[in-house]
């Protein structure tokens, strides 16, 4: 009877003993995390109830996962509730479970590959004017649409994009009008990466791909008594209106990573 009883307690605080240890090494790793409950109408009305301002109730609701009910019925018992009009728009307006997979899906960005001569538009900043920029000044431009391949965006609508003037000359006496030549140099890819770009279609042996000048047309030189008034007569400056619109060219191939379309399983 002894030996049984002595059995026993060894038995007890063996189990007593390992049961603990067992716990407190199990791996972190089979711990689990719920997902964060979607936001309900009872969700909403509740937060009012408690007392908390339309304001903060709105910006909950724009921070969390929801599936409201927003049929006529449910918003018409939402407003006899008396839930302000802005919590109900903020409601209405919330992405639903799978608008919000989407969205989360549109932001993984995607890696591909743009050929070298992909045609982008773009478009002046700036009034660029021969008696002000020099040699080395950069032209800023930005592009007039945004430009996708295989459905992801590479380029997007007003990213910026750069040039070079390599000849700027003043307009001067009898005439001479002024000058401007700028060469292509780089344009903003959707990731935020600078992408060499040029003027031309086709590559020309040049990094620069050619330049586009610009210059005013001088009227021609009078003769006659005239002649030494028409020598003391200014050119005309190069100016070039911003809004001016060229179309550039990628210059070799490369690799972005563009904002890819949603899709919804």
């Amino acid at each position: 009877m002894c030996k049984l009883l002595s059995l026993s307690l060894i038995f007890l605080l063996t189990t007593s003993l390992t049961t603990p240890l067992a716990a407190a090494t199990a791996p972190r790793g089979q711990q689990t995390q719920e997902a964060p409950a979607r936001l309900t109408n009872k969700d909403v009305t509740d937060m009012l109830k408690a007392g908390l301002a339309p304001e903060i109730v709105v910006a909950k609701i724009k921070s969390s996962p929801s599936s409201f009910d927003t049929s006529a019925e449910s918003l018409k018992a939402l407003k006899e509730s008396g839930v302000p009009d802005g919590v109900i728009l903020a409601m209405v307006q919330a992405p639903s479970g799978a608008a919000q997979v989407a969205v989360a899906a549109a932001a993984e960005p995607v890696e591909v590959k743009v050929p070298d001569g992909t045609e982008v538009e773009i478009e002046l900043v700036n009034v660029a004017s021969g008696e002000e920029l020099k040699v080395g000044s950069v032209v800023d431009f930005r592009i007039v649409r945004s430009i996708e391949v295989n459905g992801v965006t590479i380029f997007e609508r007003d990213a910026s994009a750069r040039a070079k003037i390599t000849t700027a000359k003043k307009a001067g006496r009898w005439g001479r009008a002024g000058k401007l030549e700028w060469a292509m140099h780089d344009i903003q890819g959707a990731d935020g990466v600078r992408v060499p770009a040029r003027f031309t279609e086709r590559a020309l042996g040049d990094s620069k791909g050619g330049t586009v000048a610009v210059a005013a047309v001088a009227t021609t030189v009078l003769l006659g008594p005239l002649g030494l008034l028409w020598g003391l007569k200014k050119g005309k400056p190069a100016i070039i209106p911003a809004g001016n619109r060229y179309k550039v060219f990628v210059h070799g191939d490369t690799r972005i990573k563009g904002k890819g379309a949603a899709k919804v399983s």
